[in-house]
């Protein structure tokens, strides 16, 4: 008698596909000291970040690394709670990051649709159309790609695709983040 496996592409997994957050705007604006900190952490030493005069007659100004964005955008404003705390007290093994985004940011759950536990982090994938300008206002809209139900050695899993499109206050599209991931 052959062993059923459990489905994991369900109907309400399917039915995330194409299935969007809210338009969300970055808490601030795409400031110096946001900048700095970035470019020393990464580290990315280029002048057309800080240095105006270089800047200006190619790129119209100082900017920002693009790969920012997908950093800092989500990043809570002082007042909002940081549940990180809480999340590591309950399981200090859980480096979901469950409390660190905005939660006009979260995309409807896959755990809520498919029997699936743990998440793995395949890669992502960046388009950039522009730099994003020292007092950019930035806005961002995540939705579900694609979910595909594969086999591997192990048994099933999920290969699921999300898109995140980020703009500027003058709906100029900054840059398109795709984030691959696999669930089973």
């Amino acid at each position: 008698m052959a062993k059923e496996e459990k489905v994991l592409l369900t109907e309400a997994a399917k039915n995330l596909i194409g299935q969007t957050t809210g338009v969300v705007e970055m808490y601030g604006e795409v400031d110096l000291e946001t900048v700095r900190r970035l470019i020393h952490a990464i580290p990315d030493q280029d002048p057309r970040y800080w240095d105006e005069e270089l800047a200006s007659p190619r790129f119209g100004g100082t900017t920002a690394p693009p790969l920012m964005l997908s950093y800092a955008a989500n990043r809570k404003p002082p007042w909002e709670e940081d549940q990180m705390s809480e999340i590591m007290n309950d399981n200090w093994l859980d480096d979901s990051g469950g409390g660190m985004g905005r939660k006009e940011e979260a995309l409807p759950s896959l755990r809520d649709a498919a029997p699936v536990v743990s998440h793995l982090h395949a890669g992502d994938e960046f388009e950039v159309f522009q730099y994003p300008k020292l007092g950019d206002k930035i806005f961002y809209q995540s939705r579900w790609i694609d979910i595909q139900e594969k086999t591997g050695r192990r048994g099933k899993f999920l290969l699921i695709t999300t898109e995140t499109r980020y703009w500027n206050q003058n709906d100029e599209t900054i840059c398109i983040t795709r984030a691959v991931g696999i669930e089973s």
